[in-house]
């Protein structure tokens, strides 16, 4: 007679423990266990079947002709579609997504009906720690010479009838709180009905020594004049200047992010559009993806901007730098430069020191060393023609070599053109000086004396301007 298997009443012990958890501390994350190791309860029963064939063959039991039965795979089935269904929903969150789509479908009815907020004051230090919370509106900051804290604004409830929206208003009261150095300021918007969505939008006088940490859901926040700032959101558009201390942006979308005259800056923005910063005293560190453009200029400190696709760091930026999703342009930075890219990019940099690496997908590349800072370099492309000016009083030793294309030596002595098969090519030469390296698998390489600034470089930081030659003249268009 076969011998009853234990797993089944085990697993069930395991299930009702777990169960009776979440029973008596509501708190306890049963279905985010669930959904990230639900593949250990097929490791446990894998383990805990071994065991008892191993048992049943040492007491010389009848062993089942297969490990599992057709209903225990059956099972198996119904659990790996289960787990992994809870697994997809925790890490997308589908709720997430049809509460905003609901949202927005409620605000197709009804009309929106504002209320003012009354001015409030209390008294603050000159350095206090401020704590603002608005689910959803736009936030002023504002530093003044002023030992207190004094909130104002305006509320837009919207509601099929005037007497809802009042009722949310009064439900929803703004609260100004002081303590010693801290001040929590919140428009308890949270406690509105979710028929009757609203959004606040508030204007904060406060002292210039602040430090103020802002959380809301989605809205635009403008600042100038404080210590350091904190914004935490879901989707936010930013502008900060004359911030003495750091800027901290943890962001899931950002439609423009301008930050200027600031000491520092932390951003992690999961998906934005445009991103400027001019001016910034010391170190900027960015991650995040982009879809629009990215102007940096005037940066004193180290420049460090990563995402999954690229990676560019640079130790001092007195010039500026444009990108866009297929275009990096730089003048005047101080290395060495470090760019990486997964996607095709061209890259122009003009009057950098201290040399740099430099290797994306495709693209080409142009490079011009600043005449008394050129340092070692290294770049490759895999498709995509590279370009080197050099001064012509400078010492280096180069190895340039492309696969598939030609090599141009308008440099002339010490470099050399080597013929490589499969219609490649190879320049070398020099004897002493910073080592250059350049490699291209399709496309040539030219090598060049200086002959002053990049082309396309000759633009200011923060526009462009483009001529069009007409028959009266000349038609000049500029780009903020």
């Amino acid at each position: 007679m076969r011998p009853r298997s234990l797993v089944g009443p085990l697993l069930l012990i395991a299930l009702g423990v777990l169960l009776l958890l979440q029973t008596l501390k509501p708190q306890f994350p049963l279905w985010q266990i669930a959904a990230q190791y639900w593949p250990l309860l097929l490791i446990a029963w894998g383990v805990l079947r071994l065991f008892e064939l191993l048992i049943w063959r040492l007491r010389a039991l009848p062993l089942p002709a297969s490990g599992l039965s057709g209903g225990e795979w059956t099972l198996v089935v119904f659990i790996c579609l289960i787990g992994s269904g809870l697994h997809a929903a925790h890490r997308h969150r589908p709720w997430d997504r049809l509460a905003a789509v609901a949202g927005k479908r409620l605000e197709l009815f009804g009309r929106p009906y504002e209320f003012p907020i009354a001015e409030r004051v209390v008294p603050a230090s000159r350095t206090p720690r401020v704590l603002i919370e608005n689910l959803r509106g736009a936030t002023r900051l504002k530093g003044a010479e002023s030992p207190e804290v004094r909130v104002s604004g305006q509320k837009t409830v919207r509601a099929l009838e005037n007497s809802d929206a009042v009722q949310t208003d009064r439900r929803t009261p703004l609260e100004l709180s002081s303590q010693e150095d801290r001040v929590v300021i919140r428009t308890n918007l949270d406690r509105a009905p979710a028929e009757h969505p609203c959004s606040a939008d508030i204007e904060v006088v406060l002292p210039k020594g602040a430090e103020v940490e802002v959380r809301t859901r989605e809205g635009d926040l403008e600042a100038d004049f404080l210590k350091s700032l904190t914004l935490t959101a879901d989707s936010a558009s930013v502008r900060a200047t004359n911030v003495q201390g750091v800027v901290r942006l943890h962001l899931g979308r950002a439609a423009s992010v301008k930050l200027a005259e600031i000491g520092a800056a932390e951003i992690v923005i999961r998906r934005g559009r445009h991103l400027e910063l001019d001016n910034i005293r010391g170190a900027v560190s960015i991650e995040g993806s982009y879809s629009g453009d990215l102007r940096f200029a005037n940066l004193g400190g180290p420049l460090r901007f990563q995402n999954p696709q690229l990676t560019l760091r640079v130790q001092k930026l007195p010039g500026h730098i444009q990108m866009d999703l297929g275009d990096l342009a730089g003048l005047r930075l101080e290395g060495p430069v470090h760019f990486t890219s997964t996607r095709a990019v061209d890259i122009e940099l003009d009057e950098f020191t201290g040399g740099g690496e430099i290797s994306v997908d495709g693209g080409d590349i142009r490079l011009r060393p600043a005449p008394d800072g050129l340092g070692a370099i290294r770049a490759r492309t895999r498709s995509g023609d590279i370009e080197l000016a050099l001064p012509e009083s400078a010492s280096f030793r180069l190895h340039a070599r492309t696969e598939r294309g030609s090599v141009f030596n308008h440099f002339g002595p010490p470099l050399r053109e080597v013929a490589e098969p499969r219609r490649g090519g190879e320049l070398t030469g020099g004897a002493a000086g910073p080592t250059i390296e350049l490699e291209t698998l399709r496309g040539s390489i030219t090598v060049r004396k200086d002959a002053g600034p990049l082309p396309r470089l000759r633009k200011e930081s923060a526009r462009e301007t483009i001529e069009i030659e007409t028959g009266d003249g000349r038609l000049r268009i500029q780009r903020h």
